[in-house]
């Protein structure tokens, strides 16, 4: 009756989701990661000035973390410095934790990874890490969250050097990186993404690139929602057997202060048990989770985009005779003589910002709204390679054919 009743549930909160039964799904592979804010952001209070504020979260976090224990949850802990300094100055243990402080009992009793989240106004990522340290935990080396669009405010190239700390004698050096974000987490949608990766450059965020040193995890919105709709892909068939899926449920620290909160989010655990046991879902830490990526999957990058963004040359096609704009007939062979309009076909779920024409690698036009074309009057004979980039925030889709030109 139990096993019938968590099922039911399943399909109250889940409705349009239905287990599958074949064992050629892939695992979707999620974790949970909390953050705390530093003051200057006021959506939460000075813990060093407010004592009493800190021990009212203290004791949040370690319900929050119980409950998630107890349920066989894995859980990353993520803190700006405001929080761990004020471990620092008021936490020699309690009972609730063994007498440990909150951080050494999250990492030593309850086995949960303890990850540096910083926005770098007063203290850095290196900072954060020392204060960790300081509570005689060995900090992790993932990033909590960072600007990884636009390109100029991007850190991905930034947390491939060692850092200093700003406050404190030590150093510190990233080796995962989680939570690309753009400022204020506005119009970010084109940032999510399911999967590993390694991002090649400031520039691309989305793009893999062997040679780059730094894996980011790819959280997919972040939400129960969003959750759900990839285990309606999954049921659909639309994932592949062979890549690594992962979803973050992100969750504030302060949503932790409402006991009801931490129930309805053992609920919600609880009405995945099925998914979990047939190894549709697991629950684990961002370390782990890249360390299965390089065991299980070789390393294999995978980058399942939220938003889809398509690009296709439409004219000329491929293969066909043009004269002076008009399609003669289809040749086998791309040519193109005397002047032609090149048109691009781009769609996408959320807006379009521009799209970039290009004849042999060189730029020739930008156009920023439909229709999407280029009049191409330049002179060329021979071999060339026509191709368009598409751009949609973070988002780059190319399309690209070979011609023989007469013009």
């Amino acid at each position: 009756m139990k096993a019938v009743a968590i099922i039911l549930a399943v399909i109250v909160i889940f409705p349009n989701i239905h287990l599958p039964q074949s064992k050629q799904f892939p695992t979707i592979y999620v974790s949970i990661v909390s953050h705390n804010e530093e003051p200057l952001t006021g959506q939460y209070p000075d813990f060093v000035k407010n004592e009493s504020a800190f021990w009212e979260h203290r004791e949040a976090v370690v319900k929050f973390a119980n409950m998630l224990y107890e349920e066989g949850v894995k859980y990353n802990f993520q803190s700006d410095w405001n929080f761990l300094l004020a471990v620092n100055l008021y936490d020699k243990g309690t009972p609730s934790t063994n007498g440990k402080n909150l951080i050494r009992y999250l990492k030593e009793d309850l086995g949960f990874e303890v990850d540096p989240h910083a926005h770098e106004t007063t203290y850095n990522y290196a900072d954060v890490a020392y204060l960790i340290h300081n509570l005689g935990v060995t900090p992790s080396n993932t990033v909590g969250g960072f600007i990884a669009y636009p390109p100029e405010d991007s850190k991905i190239e930034y947390f491939r050097d060692l850092l200093h700390g700003w406050h404190f004698n030590y150093t510190w050096k990233a080796e995962i990186l989680w939570g690309g974000s753009t400022a204020g987490h506005k119009n970010e949608q084109t940032l999510w993404a399911s999967g590993i990766w390694k991002p090649k450059d400031n520039e691309n965020f989305l793009v893999h690139d062997d040679n780059a040193p730094l894996p980011h995890v790819g959280g997919y919105g972040r939400s129960w929602k969003t959750l759900e709709i990839l285990l309606q892909k999954q049921q659909n068939g639309e994932l592949e057997p062979d890549k690594i899926y992962t979803q973050t449920i992100f969750v504030s620290q302060n949503f932790m202060l409402n006991d009801e909160f931490i129930e309805k989010f053992r609920e919600k655990i609880r009405e995945l048990k099925p998914y979990e046991e047939q190894g549709l879902i697991k629950w684990v830490g961002l370390k782990e989770v890249v360390e299965i990526w390089k065991n299980e999957y070789g390393a294999e990058p995978n980058i399942y985009p939220y938003v889809s963004l398509e690009a296709e040359i439409r004219r000329p096609a491929e293969g066909y005779l043009y004269l002076f704009g008009r399609e003669i007939f289809f040749s086998g062979k791309t040519i193109v003589i005397g002047r032609i309009t090149v048109e691009a076909i781009v769609a996408c779920d959320v807006a379009i910002d521009k799209v970039e024409f290009y004849l042999d690698n060189k730029l020739m036009r930008i156009d920023y709204e439909k229709p999407y074309e280029w009049e191409w009057v330049e002179h060329k004979v021979g071999q060339c390679k026509l191709k368009i980039v598409a751009k949609a925030g973070a988002l780059s889709k190319e399309d690209e054919i070979e011609a023989i030109a007469m013009k």
